[in-house]
């Protein structure tokens, strides 16, 4: 069983503030490597269920590793051993049912967006959690803001300040929602 650390649970405290004082539902949590971004998300995730009982998630991240350890993170803080299907590598969800708590790679995502991301509505889902969102400048994920429009985006990186100057807060209201280094936690 999962159990929140104090710095996770400052986190949630704070996502709880941009959204209830700021109406702020696009939100950049930057957390160092090691602080548990995936149980934060994974905990917000919780409480969002409480107040959306039918929500439907999407989690993608662009490694088989990152997804598989995210979707045993959410089984486990949900105590849900059946939570969530994966669709990465020869991963495949089997049933209709599966695609409503998908945890996607994204180049499975890009390589299936036609055939079928595209022809789902654009409310679909209903959290949207990109791991790993430095990477979100990048052609390869835009198509995820471009088509879905959920209740909640969560970006979780490490590394909000890119090389290349470019901005990631741009898709989080210009803003990082909450925030803690590793000298912090």
């Amino acid at each position: 069983k999962y159990m929140l650390l104090p710095h996770q649970k400052q986190i949630l405290d704070k996502l709880r503030v941009e959204r209830e004082e700021r109406n702020n539902y696009r939100n950049l949590i930057v957390a160092a490597t090691g602080t548990g971004k995936t149980v934060i998300s994974a905990f917000d995730y919780q409480e969002f269920v409480r107040s959306h009982p039918r929500s439907r998630i999407l989690f993608t991240a662009h490694r088989e590793e990152i997804l598989r350890q995210s979707l045993y993170t959410y089984r486990g803080v949900l105590q849900d051993a059946n939570f969530g299907a994966l669709w990465v590598g020869a991963n495949k969800p089997e049933d209709e049912k599966e695609y409503e708590h998908l945890f996607v790679s994204i180049s499975m995502f890009n390589s299936r967006f036609d055939d079928f991301f595209a022809k789902l509505p654009v409310d679909y889902y209903d959290y949207i959690v990109i791991d790993e969102a430095h990477h979100l400048v990048a052609d390869s994920y835009r198509k995820i803001l471009d088509h879905f429009k959920p209740k909640l985006l969560i970006g979780l990186t490490a590394t909000p300040e890119r090389m290349d100057g470019e901005d990631i807060t741009m898709d989080f209201d210009g803003r990082i929602s909450a925030e803690i280094r590793l000298d912090d936690a």
